[in-house]
């Protein structure tokens, strides 16, 4: 088996090297609009080549190595007292491959925290990968709440990059009564 990061020969998804890199975590953060912060763990720059797998069929072993060493050690910086909801967006699955954001979510169960599947569903079924802000700004998800939440949400995905499906799933959160603490993503796309 090669490494999913740098191809060298290994019997894990990572090679010692590239692990021991990649498990170095430092929560970053970035504000959005009304002061929503939307947390992640690597910048975009750093895993890209890795990210371009999630439309593959082995992109499911990549993005869940990352997840267990980042989403799944989310506790040692963030510990609720009280039950919270993961909610990943647009969670289906297509072509009969998995959910990259339900993989992610996943990985944050806790005693307190619960993922919360089948959620939010994007009516609009563009593809956002590789266009443009206008693009996407012209285009929005139009999400649909096809579950109401328990409890206070965390909003989870792989990337941010202008960070609107993220506030357009807030904003139909919140006009439904539920609140939103933050977003958590694996990676920035604004380095």
């Amino acid at each position: 088996m090669r490494c999913y990061n740098c191809h060298c020969f290994t019997l894990l998804d990572f090679c010692p090297s590239c692990l021991e890199e990649l498990a170095e975590l430092s929560l970053n953060h970035r504000i959005l609009d009304n002061s929503f912060k939307v947390y992640s763990f690597y910048k975009y720059s750093e895993i890209k080549h890795l990210l371009y797998s999630k439309h593959k069929f082995y992109g499911y072993f990549v993005l869940n190595a990352l997840a267990k060493l980042s989403f799944a050690r989310f506790d040692e910086f963030f510990s609720p007292q009280v039950m919270i909801n993961a909610v990943p967006l647009d969670d289906r699955v297509e072509n009969g491959l998995y959910s990259h954001s339900a993989l992610l979510a996943r990985h944050l169960k806790s005693p307190f925290i619960k993922p919360l599947y089948r959620t939010l569903y994007a009516k609009s079924h563009l593809k956002y990968s590789g266009k443009s802000m206008n693009f996407r700004l012209k285009n929005k998800r139009n999400y649909e709440l096809l579950k109401i939440p328990k409890y206070p949400v965390i909003l989870v995905d792989d990337i941010i990059t202008s960070g609107s499906s993220l506030m357009q799933a807030k904003q139909i959160l919140e006009k439904n009564q539920i609140s939103v603490l933050f977003a958590l993503v694996l990676a920035d796309a604004k380095d």
